[in-house]
């Protein structure tokens, strides 16, 4: 590791380079994890310093891609945009690749680019080792706009990306950001998401996760909210080997709303670490965070939350509410919320459940003669599903009804 940033000049010798240095010294400066998060699991999802290494192996020898093009409004193709569409280009979206805009000292973009620097030990490391990413930039006073992003990555290499979308003053948008593998390969990937919404602007940011099998995925998307701004965020995640996602709101304007609804499905020997939370620092603004997960196979699972409200955040609210349906005997779920109030003119709460299925309600549906495989499936989507109604997504739905499909192919006990 004391040669790493010597190798990021070597690769990264442009003007990102004291941003990436910075990062990077900040990777160095964060403690290791020592301690065990429980008395039988030393980490929820291990990572090793083997693993983050491999996030600055240099890569160019990828697998060709599928066409997909017509599915998307923009297609990105493991570190450039293959595609953008005629619709967004009409509506004056811009739509670069981050490395351009970091490449043109006179770009007015630009400075959003340096602006976050991360909190995590893992994304400082990414935000020294991305390669490149797609940096969105919708007008003020854009309405109902609809934007379908697909990013592509061949699973046999690491994939280091950073991504911004910067929405304008009273727009309003829907943004479907879906994260897929092709090819077959094990290899760790990771990206940083950081997502700024202007005074008065409504975005509804629609994430999906379903990388391969074999793949280590890192994600950290932080979101800023200005003065009476609404970001409401439907997150998915099915794929991967050992994910850790995380999902933090910086709340800074007044009048401002954060909400989130999670959605995650671990089955076999999969490690999942879901982080959902909220800053609040501006007046009378409001959080509310929803996940659910099903855990099945061997698999694990852990929500961490917290809802930390800030002295100068008075008449503000913050809730925080976590779901795991547990399927398997062999498999492992965990709910660790809190709250940071520094104030006494706040509502807080926060609420944690971990079950199985009801047995009585199975029987019910049995009695009107449902097979019970069906049965557990259904009432698996249902539980998933009433955090994704409100979503209006059916792409999302049809995912977590073929999630919860995946129940009837078991083998019968």
């Amino acid at each position: 590791m004391e040669l790493i940033e010597d190798v990021i000049k070597k690769r990264f010798n442009d003007s990102s380079f004291e941003y990436r240095a910075h990062c990077f010294r900040e990777f160095l400066k964060s403690p290791v994890r020592t301690f065990k998060e429980s008395p039988t699991i030393k980490d929820y999802v291990p990572l090793d310093e083997e693993d983050l290494n491999n996030l600055l192996l240099d890569y160019e020898d990828y697998a060709a891609p599928p066409d997909i093009k017509m599915e998307s409004d923009i297609l990105f193709v493991n570190d450039h945009i293959e595609f953008v569409s005629e619709k967004l280009k009409e509506k004056g979206v811009q739509v670069n690749d981050l490395l351009s805009v970091a490449s043109e000292p006179s770009n007015p973009l630009r400075p959003y680019l340096y602006t976050y620097f991360g909190l995590d030990r893992e994304e400082f490391l990414l935000n020294a080792t991305w390669k490149n990413g797609y940096f969105i930039h919708v007008p003020e006073g854009l309405r109902d706009l609809e934007i379908n992003i697909v990013v592509l990555t061949d699973s046999s290499n690491p994939s280091v990306l950073k991504n911004l979308v910067v929405v304008g003053d009273d727009s309003n948008c829907v943004v479907k950001d879906s994260y897929i593998n092709y090819s077959t390969g094990r290899s760790i990937q990771g990206k940083t998401v950081y997502i700024h919404v202007g005074k008065r602007a409504h975005l509804s940011y629609h994430y999906i996760q379903e990388k391969s099998a074999d793949v280590t995925d890192l994600a950290f998307v932080k979101s800023f909210l200005e003065d009476y701004s609404e970001f409401t965020f439907y997150h998915v995640n099915r794929g991967g080997s050992r994910v850790i996602f995380s999902n933090l709101s910086f709340l800074k304007g007044d009048g401002s709303n954060f909400r989130t609804f999670g959605v995650s499905y671990s089955d076999n020997e999969q490690r999942f670490d879901i982080r959902d939370s909220s800053f609040q620092t501006g007046k009378a603004c409001n959080a509310d965070i929803q996940v659910r997960g099903v855990v099945k196979g061997k698999s694990l699972t852990i929500h961490r939350g917290n809802i930390d409200i800030e002295e100068m955040s008075v008449k503000s609210t913050g809730f925080y509410d976590s779901r795991i349906l547990l399927l398997s005997k062999d498999g492992y779920a965990n709910s660790k919320p809190g709250l940071i109030i520094r104030n006494n003119d706040t509502k807080s709460k926060h609420a944690s459940a971990i079950s199985s299925l009801d047995k009585e309600q199975i029987f019910y549906l049995r009695s009107r003669g449902i097979p019970e495989k069906l049965a557990k499936s259904l009432m698996t989507e249902g539980f998933l599903l009433a955090n994704l109604e409100k979503s209006n997504d059916p792409e999302m739905e049809e995912k977590v009804h073929r999630y919860s499909e995946e129940i009837l192919r078991e083998p019968d006990s």
